[in-house]
């Protein structure tokens, strides 16, 4: 019997393995915004169905900027037993269903490690410095809890960016049910 209860653990974590962070599917961006960022442990990135060439600026941790031309491309991060892939839109005149991609921070010029630090197994993960920029003072203008309640900003906000309001991951009324009925 428990060898039955792990095993849909261990599926999704293999699935939850690999993850494009940056742009968001069906995000529409500009020629000199593409930046794709994605995690998966020893993983490639493709655009198009071919490898790109990617750095690795922390382990599992890919970021390319590749040069494209308009129109529409699927990226893809695979490693081995996985793949994701979203599709996205370069140039203007993006298809109805294809919403700009609002970058975060704007600009893109602030390095990775003003969130995120290396634990001392190597692993990189979310140090949750958004007060950092982020006025303490201001955040119940904008949202129904208090800082205490909403400990983890990446419940509703996609730290990267995203093609919705505020970088929410989804709109405000499916926000608030993530946790409400």
């Amino acid at each position: 019997m428990r060898f039955l209860f792990f095993v849909p653990v261990l599926l999704f974590a293999a699935e939850d393995a690999g993850r494009i962070m940056k742009p968001v599917d069906h995000a529409s961006l500009r020629a000199d915004q593409v930046e794709i960022l994605a995690t998966a442990p020893d993983a490639v990135l493709e655009v198009d169905g071919r490898k790109i060439d990617s750095q690795r600026p922390f382990p599992n941790v890919l970021q390319a900027r590749p040069k494209l031309g308009n129109g529409l491309h699927t990226a893809a991060i695979v490693w081995s037993g996985g793949r994701k892939e979203i599709r996205f839109f370069v140039g203007p005149n993006a298809p109805p269903d294809y919403k700009v991609f609002h970058e975060h921070p704007p600009g893109g010029n602030t390095e990775c490690t003003q969130c995120h630090e290396l634990t001392r197994r190597g692993r990189f993960h979310f140090q949750g410095g958004c007060f950092g920029c982020h006025p303490r003072e201001t955040f119940a203008n904008v949202h129904t809890h208090t800082p205490e309640v909403l400990t983890e900003c990446g419940i509703c906000h996609n730290a990267h960016g995203s093609k919705v309001r505020d970088q929410l991951l989804y709109g405000k009324e499916t926000a608030c049910k993530q946790c409400h009925n």
